[in-house]
């Protein structure tokens, strides 16, 4: 995709690609006589003709089986044109102010996700930290990476959309540093190689917590960073070209590695609308709170209806300024979405109270540690016009075999 004027460091990744064009073989030989786009389904529900009115049958549907069903690795061959329009070049909405476009999400499938994002657990705030007083909190110094080479762009303006790779394996990462005590990068390389075998509707379209938990489910190992060709170098890897990976799963070297038992995706309840009960803002705020004192990253997945602020927000101001998201009078969509880290956070001053997030779109001379500050005060419970939530938060819940250690 394309990257906005003036952006170095990055552009608008999509959170998810929701656009569910092929049929995906089942066990054994792949295709060899696949054609195009055909009708595809979930227990039975059409994936492709969605009635955005009547979605309530979705709530029936395990959201992993919705990852596992766009894997078209398996064909001997796809039609790129079709591909090409899993992301357009298509702005939804005409106020950004910028020319390049994010990937456009097909709203009402969007909305079908989050139906079935209705069934994931949700993180149960521990005893202890069920009302937490003001002050800061932060995991930065427990979270070992360098801030050049956390970077899905790689510097170039069009580059692969894996941004929910990044802030999930940093998400594993934390966790392995609290439970194990590791402390070591891990790969997002070998995720992207290896997610839906790095071709077709791969990591580079997008993905979810949800779809990375249930890889690492399967998998059952993470991957140091620093084995051979586990560092990333698919930057330029375009998914709407019908790009694959650059880097072959069978080359990149997995032992040593760290054995996982298992790897859960737990959505923290912080909209009331989306949630069907009261929420207030404090009980949101706290939720995150409570998620990141219990030793967790939480991984913030940000929908606007419009990227300008953030983008002119990114590129003037510094690490110490906040931003505050909201929506833009006039707008009828969602703008595309972004997946990022939350490390930690500062509300001593009731006035200046906000989350400090990683980004995964480098380092620079404003933003030397790749961070910003989001403005605690915001509504928790905003949706964009088409009822797609503007801001979701998830943790990972991982459990380890008894005896967990580097195995070489």
């Amino acid at each position: 995709m394309k990257n906005l004027p003036g952006v170095v460091s990055g552009t608008l990744i999509l959170i998810v690609i929701f656009a569910f064009l092929f049929v995906v073989p089942s066990s054994g030989a792949p295709c060899t006589s696949c054609t195009g786009p055909v009708n595809i389904s979930v227990n039975g529900i059409s994936l492709k003709n969605i009635d955005s009115g009547n979605l309530s049958a979705f709530r029936s549907i395990d959201s992993r089986e919705i990852g596992r069903v766009m894997d078209i690795s398996g064909y001997t061959h796809v039609d790129l044109d079709e591909i090409s329009t899993i992301g357009t070049t298509t702005r939804n909405n005409e106020t950004s102010d910028t020319s390049a476009a994010v990937m456009s999400l097909q709203t009402d499938v969007v909305l079908a996700m989050q139906e079935a994002n209705r069934n994931l657990p949700r993180f149960t705030i521990p005893e202890n930290l069920t009302s937490l007083p003001r002050g800061s909190f932060s995991h930065l110094d427990r979270f070992v990476y360098t801030p050049s080479e956390w970077d899905q762009t790689g510097g170039v303006d069009e580059h692969c959309g894996n941004c929910w790779v990044w802030a999930d394996t940093g998400a594993l990462q934390l966790d392995l540093a609290y439970q194990k005590n590791i402390t070591d990068r891990l790969s997002v390389q070998y995720f992207t190689s290896s997610y839906h075998n790095g071709t077709g509707i791969w990591a580079c379209c997008g993905g979810s917590p949800v779809w990375f938990a249930d890889f690492y489910n399967t998998t059952k190992k993470a991957i140091p960073w620093t084995n051979t060709n586990a560092s990333f170098v698919d930057s330029r890897s375009m998914c709407e070209n019908g790009e694959s990976t650059a880097m072959n799963r069978s080359n990149i070297q997995t032992t040593p590695n760290y054995p996982l038992d298992q790897v859960t995706a737990l959505m923290i309840s912080t909209n009331a609308k989306y949630e069907e009960r009261p929420i207030s803002n404090d009980t949101a705020i706290n939720a995150i709170k409570a998620a990141l004192q219990s030793g967790k990253a939480v991984i913030f997945i940000y929908t606007p209806d419009n990227w300008t602020p953030m983008m002119n927000f990114w590129n003037n101001q510094t690490e110490e300024d906040i931003f505050t998201p909201g929506l833009t009078p006039g707008t009828l969509h969602n703008d595309g979405g972004h997946v990022m880290l939350i490390l930690g956070y500062n509300d001593s001053d009731p006035e200046k109270q906000y989350w400090t997030v990683l980004n995964s779109w480098g380092s620079s001379e404003n933003r030397p540690h790749a961070l910003f500050r989001l403005n605690m005060d915001i509504d928790y419970s905003l949706q964009n016009p088409d009822g797609v939530n503007s801001y979701e938060f998830y943790v990972l819940n991982v459990t380890y075999p008894d005896k967990n250690s580097l195995i070489s």
